[in-house]
C-alpha cells in the first residue's frame, strides 16, 4: 500500500429497531450479492473467452518463396579473430567466406551457430578461460552479405566479453538485419523461440546448450544462454504452438570437442522426439557427427564448424576437419527433407578459407554420417 490511512469510527446518535431495519439490511445485502453474483458470472465469461496473450518470440520473414516450399539452412561454429586475425587485416571477412558463400544460395533463410560475441570489448569475461573470443562487430555485414539471416547465440562463447557483450553482439545484429536468438539479459530473453513466418509454413527454432557453468547460463535477472532441462524443453515447445509454429526445430549446443556422438547427445535426442519436436539440429564438438532418424525425427548431431577462426586441433584428436551446412524442409504433403553438404574446416589444410569436399574425397564424411541418408553426388539426402 502508499501508506496508512487512520479511519475514524462513525458516531452512533441513535438505537436501531431491530425488526423493521434488519429486514430492510437483509434486503439490501440479498440486492448486493446478486449484482455481485452477476458481476462475477459477468467476468466469468469474459475470462473465459478471453484469449491469452502468447509469449515472446523473436520474429523473422522469409522472403517469397521461388517454389512455394520454405528451404531453412543451418550452418554450424561461426567465429572472426583468433588464428585468422591477420587474414582478416589485409582483407577482411569476404575471402574467408568465399569458398562456403554459394551453398547459402540454395535457402530461403539462414542460421549459423555464432560461437563469438561481436563486441569492440576486448577484456575476457573469464580471463582464466583457455579460449575466448570476439569478433569486429563490422565482419556481421559480410555474413549477411552471403545469405545470412539469423545467429544463434546459444552455446558457451556468447559470454566472452560478459554480458555487456552480449548486449553488443545482439544490438549489432539487428542493426545489420539479422536476427539474434538463444541468449539474452533473462532468461525469459533466451527462451525466446525464432519463429521464421513464410507463405508455406511458420517454424520456430528453439536454441538450448549444455550447462557451461554460471557465467554461461541465463537466471531471471542475468544474462546468458539456455541448458538444457526437461520443462524447459516442453515449454519452448508450448510457447512455439502457442505462437502459430506448424513446426519446432530444436538447434542445440551440445557435444565433446572432436568426438563422436555421445550417450548425452543420443538421451537429449530422445527427450526432444518423446516432447515431439519436429528436428533436431546440433553444433558444439567441432566435428562432423551421424544423421539419423529418431521415431520419424531427424537428428543432425554435429555440423561442425563453418568459418571458425581458430587453427584447430583435428590432428591432436585424430579427427577429419570436417564440418557440413544443412538443409531442412517440408513439401505441401508434410515429407520431411533433410540435406547435407560437406566442407573441409581444418584451417592447417584450408587456411582458414572452408570449402566444399568434392564429390570423389567423401569416403570419410560418408562413414561418419552413416547409413540414414542417400547420396547423390556430393549431397546427402535424409527423408523423413
Amino acid at each position: 500500500m502508499d501508506g496508512e490511512r487512520t479511519m475514524t469510527p462513525p458516531q452512533r446518535t441513535r438505537r436501531r429497531r431491530a425488526g423493521r431495519n434488519l429486514r430492510r439490511d437483509r434486503r439490501w445485502i440479498g440486492a448486493s450479492l446478486v449484482v455481485a453474483v452477476g458481476s462475477a458470472a459477468l467476468l466469468g465469461s469474459q475470462l473465459a473467452f478471453a484469449t491469452p496473450e502468447p509469449p515472446p518470440v523473436v520474429a523473422a520473414s522469409a522472403p517469397a518463396l521461388s517454389d512455394g516450399v520454405l528451404d531453412l539452412g543451418f550452418a554450424g561454429d561461426t567465429m572472426f579473430g583468433d588464428g585468422s586475425a591477420e587474414k582478416l587485416a589485409a582483407s577482411g571477412p569476404m575471402p574467408l567466406l568465399a569458398g562456403v558463400a554459394p551453398i547459402l544460395d540454395d535457402f530461403d533463410y539462414t542460421i549459423v551457430n555464432a560461437e563469438v560475441p561481436f563486441t569492440t570489448i576486448q577484456t575476457p569475461a573469464n580471463p582464466g578461460a583457455k579460449y575466448t573470443y570476439a569478433s569486429d562487430p563490422s565482419d556481421l555485414a559480410a555474413l549477411r552479405e552471403i545469405g545470412v539471416d539469423a545467429l544463434n547465440l546459444g552455446n558457451n562463447h556468447a559470454m566472452d566479453r560478459g554480458g555487456e557483450g552480449l548486449a553488443d553482439t545482439i544490438r549489432y545484429a539487428e542493426s545489420d538485419g539479422l536476427a539474434a536468438f538463444g541468449a539474452g539479459a533473462t532468461r525469459a530473453d533466451a527462451s525466446m523461440p525464432l519463429v521464421v513466418r513464410s507463405a508455406q509454413l511458420d517454424v520456430a527454432v528453439v536454441s538450448f546448450g549444455e550447462d557451461f557453468g554460471a557465467l554461461h547460463r541465463s537466471t531471471d535477472t542475468t544474462p546468458g544462454m539456455l541448458p538444457l532441462r526437461l520443462d524447459r524443453v516442453e515449454q519452448a515447445m508450448r510457447s512455439a504452438r502457442d505462437n502459430g509454429a506448424d513446426k519446432v526445430v530444436a538447434f542445440v549446443h551440445w557435444g565433446n570437442n572432436y568426438e563422436d556422438v555421445n550417450a548425452q547427445q543420443r538421451y537429449w535426442a530422445g527427450v526432444f522426439s518423446d516432447a515431439g519436436y519436429d528436428a533436431v539440429i546440433g553444433s558444439g564438438s567441432h566435428t562432423l557427427q551421424e544423421v539419423e532418424v529418431l521415431d520419424g525425427m531427424p537428428v543432425v548431431y554435429g555440423m561442425g564448424n563453418f568459418v571458425f577462426g581458430a587453427p584447430g586441433r583435428f590432428a591432436a584428436y585424430g579427427k577429419p576437419g570436417l564440418g557440413a551446412v544443412v538443409g531442412l524442409r517440408w513439401n505441401h504433403g508434410g515429407t520431411g527433407t533433410v540435406s547435407v553438404r560437406v566442407i573441409a574446416t581444418d584451417n592447417k589444410i584450408v587456411d582458414y578459407v572452408a570449402r566444399p569436399v568434392p564429390e570423389s574425397d567423401l569416403s570419410t564424411a560418408r562413414a561418419i554420417i552413416g547409413d540414414a541418408v542417400t547420396w547423390h553426388g556430393d549431397v546427402a539426402t535424409l527423408r523423413f
